[in-house]
Formats: structure tokens, sequence, C-alpha cells
């Protein structure tokens, strides 16, 4: 039995200018059902998600954007 591993979404924030928009994103990312890890990379303006399927990466972009970061997935 292998297992399986968790589909990985980078995004692109670009309202994420300050230390207190990381840790706001961050809050969204981790107050998401189906994640199981997530970082932010503030200089970079992007947000890492590792994730079950049982979420999609716009589900993740859809709660960014209601608390009010615009989000684009970042492809690999």
């Amino acid at each position: 039995h292998t297992p399986t591993t968790m589909p990985e979404s980078t995004f692109h924030l670009p309202a994420m200018h300050t230390e207190e928009d990381a840790q706001a994103v961050m809050f969204e990312l981790q107050d998401l059902p189906c994640v199981h890890q997530a970082d932010v990379d503030l200089p970079k303006q992007q947000a890492w998600v590792s994730h079950s399927n049982m979420i999609a990466a716009d589900d993740v972009i859809a709660k960014l954007e209601a608390a009010g970061f615009a989000a684009s997935l970042r492809q690999a």
C-alpha cells in the first residue's frame, strides 16, 4: 500500500503586504477543512497549501477572496 500524496497548491496574493496580512491569510488557510499544512511567504506574496482531494484550489481561492485577499493559483 503506497501512501497517497496530498495535492499541493501555491497561491499568489498580490494584496498581502504586511505581517498582519500574512497572519490573516494563514488563519484563513488553517481554518479550512481538509488543509493539512499551510505556509505563507510574505516577501513573495504567496501561500502554499497541502490539502486533501476533498477540497479544490478554487475553494481555497474563494475562501481567501471572501476574507479580502485576491488570490490566483500559481502554476508549478
